[in-house]
This record gives structure tokens, C-alpha cells and sequence, in this order.
């Protein structure tokens, strides 16, 4: 179903064919797991026209492409990938669609040089977002996986309410959070998760520190479960000891400002008009210059994806079965910030909240 989705897709754009380099892509559209081992190195690319679906990869991935990639013709190259990769070239029609935004230009200058010297009759023309606008709307499979990741990922959170406490450093907390995502949960990390606190939080995506957590002071937690492939994002702000009446303040106009966000959401609106339920709220309250972000993004295969609701995105319209979240944040500078985020699953008449776990002040008070 997704190659008939991509090959419709195709047709529309006027590609003859396609080629896949990123991973993302590779593994929504072949099955194909393997993880490119660091930059500059390739697991594998895709070629696809109307009638054929190649899996191009070297002998250290072959037994796993044969296994998982179902419907796609594993080619395993020896040696020179260009020299070898004619073979694929002179089966695929023109024009061939690359991922502009992925492809190196000195890969595509390799490719350029390769169908110029073979005298290959194949243009090669840039595409942008054709996979992930297909990507953006999840099936029954990948929604129930993105469920499952959230689970997990409420259970770090409750894991976390207990450990928290006053004398451990930000990277101590990230650490342990690692520690019982991979040990606890045999589960992989999203991203790296992000400890701030006190004025740390201030930054909207702070890097874990040496800093000492204390009471009386803001801390932003933000980490998310894979779970086959599929990512969760959840964030919550802590607070030890009594919450001060700036705290208080500050936190409930993040909470209502999540609220009309939840509202708002639903099949038909633009991403804009989501942003702005949330942002004409706080602006409305004096935060305005703090909200320092979107309101929220996909969440996928990737733990940011399309489509992302931006108040620069004024004509993006939201449909059934989007995964999203909803953020909104206020950073103070020298004092520190609040983060509330859930994920929502969008549906013709609002948004499903799929998190269990209320967002409650008294809730992540220690």
C-alpha cells in the first residue's frame, strides 16, 4: 500500500523514478531496519520506478535486506558502489527523482558523473517532502506502536517522580533516565533526554550540565521510548518544595495554553490556527516574547516530523490520523521556564489526547 501511495505520488510529480537515501524513508517504505552506522556511510538506498523496487546495499547488511525488505529486489554491491550502481541506472526511467534535502551534493555529483560517462539517457531532479507528506498520515500499525511508545515512556516519568531529588546534577538525572529506558524498559531512547533546571530551563532545548538540582526552582524534563522504530515525546516540569506564586502563575498559563491547543486541534484547521489558540493566549497574558517555539510537531519514524504547527506554516491544513504534539512553553531568562507536552492523534472532529498521565501542577510537585 505504501508503494502504490509513493507511485501515485510519483506520477503526479512526473518522476519516472526515485531514489531513496534517507533512512527514514527507507525503512517507512522497505521494512529495512538497519540504521546508518555514522555520517558519510549508507546502509542502503532505494530505486523505485512504476514497475520495479530495488534495495541497493553492501554484503554487511544482504541477509538482513533479503528478510526485511518484502517486495523489493536486494541488489549487494562489491567493491565500487558507482561502478556497480550502472546496473540499476539502466533499468530505471527518466526522470529520477533525489531527496534534496538529504543527498549530499557529493553524492549527486558522483551520480551526475556516473549516468554522464555511461551515457544514461536519466535526468536527475530534486524532490522535497514526497515521502514524508506521505508519512505524515499513520495507519492503524503505526498508530498502536506510537501508543505503546507512550506507555513507556509515562513509566519513565513515573520512575523519575520518585528518583528526583535535590543534590543530583542534571547529567546524573539524564544518565539514570538512559539507564532504565535501555536496562528497565529493553527499549531505545527517542533522542537524548533533556534535564534543565533553574535557569537552565530557561533553554527551550538545554543540554544536560554539572548543575546541581535544587528545591525551589523549575526542572524541565523532556525524554521519549522507541518501540520498533516508532518514537514518543513527552515532556513535564518538576518542582521541589512548595511552588512560589511566580511558579504557580507561570505553570497554569502553560496548562490552560495546552488546553486551547487540545481544543483547537482537529481534521480541516490549519496548523496556524492550532499555534495560535495557544500563543494568542499567553501573548494575551504578557508571555508572548517567552513562548520562544511552535506549538508542536509530528512524531513518527522521526521524533520531529511534518507537520509541525508553526505560525509560519499558515496554509497547512491538518488531516485525519496526524500524530502530534502539543507544547507550549514560557522561558524566563535567569529564572527558568515550564514545558508541558503531550501527544495528540488527530481525528475529523478534535484531537485524541493520547497521554494517561494528567499534567497537573500538584501532579510533578515533590
Amino acid at each position: 500500500m505504501r508503494l502504490i501511495r509513493l507511485r501515485q505520488a510519483m506520477q503526479k510529480k512526473g518522476l519516472g523514478s526515485l531514489l531513496i537515501s534517507r533512512p527514514s524513508n527507507r525503512r517507512y517504505l522497505s521494512g529495512f531496519k538497519a540504521d546508518d552506522p555514522q555520517e558519510g556511510e549508507s546502509a542502503g538506498m532505494l530505486f523505485i520506478s512504476q514497475d520495479k523496487a530495488f534495495l541497493v546495499t553492501d554484503p554487511r547488511y544482504a541477509d538482513l535486506a533479503k528478510e526485511e525488505a518484502r517486495g523489493f529486489e536486494v541488489f549487494v554491491y562489491k567493491g565500487n558502489f558507482f561502478e556497480q550502481i550502472t546496473e540499476i541506472l539502466r533499468q530505471i526511467p527518466s526522470p529520477l527523482g533525489f531527496e534534496a534535502i538529504h543527498l549530499s551534493y557529493g553524492l549527486y555529483k558522483r551520480f551526475s558523473q556516473t549516468i554522464e560517462q555511461n551515457h544514461l539517457s536519466l535526468d536527475m531532479v530534486p524532490t522535497e517532502y514526497l515521502v514524508e507528506g506521505l508519512r505524515e498520515i499513520k495507519d492503524a500499525d503505526e498508530i498502536s506502536l506510537l501508543k505503546e511508545a507512550l506507555r513507556l515512556t509515562e513509566k519513565v516519568f513515573l520512575w523519575v517522580k520518585d528518583y528526583l531529588k535535590p543534590g543530583l546534577t542534571e547529567k546524573e538525572v539524564a544518565w539514570q533516565i538512559e539507564a532504565f529506558i535501555k536496562h528497565d524498559l529493553k527499549a531505545e531512547l527517542s533522542f537524548p533526554p533533556i534535564v534543565a533546571s533553574g535557569p537552565n530551563a530557561a533553554i527551550p532545548h538545554a543540554v544536560p550540565t554539572e548543575k546541581k538540582i535544587q528545591t525551589q526552582e523549575p526542572v524541565i524534563i523532556d525524554c521519549g521510548v522507541k518501540w520498533e522504530g516508532y518514537c514518543a515525546d513527552m515532556t513535564r516540569t518538576f518542582y521541589i518544595g512548595t511552588p512560589d506564586a511566580q511558579y504557580k502563575k507561570v505553570y497554569n498559563l502553560v496548562l490552560e495554553a495546552q488546553q486551547r491547543g487540545m481544543k483547537a486541534v482537529r481534521a480541516g484547521i490549519t496548523a496556524v490556527e492550532v499555534d495560535a489558540a495557544a500563543r494568542e493566549f499567553l501573548k494575551d497574558n504578557g508571555y508572548g516574547k517567552a513562548f520562544l517555539h511552535s506549538l508542536g510537531h509530528g512524531v513518527g519514524l522521526l521524533v520531529h516530523e511534518p507537520p509541525s504547527l508553526s505560525p509560519r506554516r499558515p496554509s497547512k491544513v491538518l488531516k485525519s490520523n496526524m500524530v502530534v504534539t502539543i507544547e507550549p512553553g514560557l522561558y524566563l531568562s535567569g529564572w527558568g521556564g515550564v514545558r508541558i507536552e503531550d501527544m495528540v492523534l488527530i481525528k475529523e472532529n478534535g484531537g485524541e489526547r493520547l497521554n494517561q498521565l494528567s499534567a497537573r501542577l500538584d501532579n510533578w510537585v515533590l
